[in-house]
């Protein structure tokens, strides 16, 4: 069974049609990965990214096609093309080119493993390295430690929770986010990303409410009157953060707010986002 057709030379759409013309009806599901290696791809690189499944950016060829100090142009445009386009792309050739026949890459081919990586690559491609090089497995290991030292760390939930407070925010036009805070962490959290509108920060402990004016953004409110059934001191403490709103002329009856709380009792309990009306 054939998965992926690399398909060279592509110069506009009308050759990725003529492929999946000759594959037809049973050939469908086979994903075309188009290889720009021309001035012609280049210029027609739109309207390849719409009818390819990916694209390779083959920068051998490339770079004697078109001059070889703009090949580093072109790969980042057509990377930030596909980025947008929703499409996998591919960096290829010459990524560790010396490990053909050395142990060791230059700094220069790691910086360049680098910034494909940065400049938002899906794969990053060894060609000559691993089919004719002395050192095949040396290269894939060097390719891999790079790609796993380059890779971000997962952004934990509370991060998580704080990222999509500020877009949820600019998404439905929100004028306010209420944070119930225990710690404080979840209101600084969310500071931290900048949102557009003020952040009431509501919080049973006063030196923690003092302290949260030094965060952009933030209102920090103190709440005395605790409710020992958990689901109700949290229904009151929104109450309060949009009466306190409403007293600002901040909140507005039926504006929008983005409502940041635990869904248990207690610290470190960062996980529920609502969207409700004042």
């Amino acid at each position: 069974d054939i998965d992926i057709i690399f398909a060279s030379f592509i110069r506009n759409a009308n050759g990725i049609r003529e492929i999946r013309k000759i594959l037809g009806e049973k050939g469908k599901q086979i994903k075309i990965i188009a290889k720009i290696e021309n001035q012609q791809g280049v210029d027609n690189a739109d309207e390849i990214i719409r009818e390819a499944d990916g694209i390779m950016v083959a920068r051998g060829d490339l770079g004697i096609e078109i001059p070889p100090e703009k090949v580093f142009l072109v790969q980042k445009m057509l990377t930030a093309k596909c980025n947008i386009a929703g499409k996998p792309v591919i960096c290829a050739t010459q990524m560790l080119e010396s490990m053909i026949y050395k142990p060791r890459p230059t700094r220069a081919e790691g910086s360049d493993v680098a910034n494909a990586v940065l400049d938002g690559a899906d794969c990053v491609m060894l060609s000559g390295e691993t089919a004719k090089g002395k050192y095949p497995i040396e290269a894939l290991r060097t390719m891999h430690q790079e790609l796993i030292r380059l890779t971000p760390k997962p952004t934990d939930h509370a991060h998580t929770i704080a990222i999509a407070a500020n877009s949820a925010v600019q998404s439905c036009q929100a004028v306010a986010v209420i944070c119930i805070t225990v710690s404080g962490r979840a209101a600084t959290l969310v500071s931290r990303y900048r949102p557009p509108v003020p952040v009431y920060a509501v919080c049973t402990n006063r030196a923690i409410t003092r302290q949260l004016h030094l965060w952009r953004s933030i209102y920090p409110l103190y709440f005395e009157a605790i409710n020992m059934d958990w689901r109700e001191d949290l229904y009151d403490r929104i109450h309060y953060a949009v009466k306190c709103g409403k007293e600002q002329d901040i909140i507005h009856d039926g504006d929008l707010l983005v409502v940041v709380s635990g869904t248990t009792h207690g610290y470190g309990a960062t996980y529920g986002l609502r969207i409700v009306k004042a």
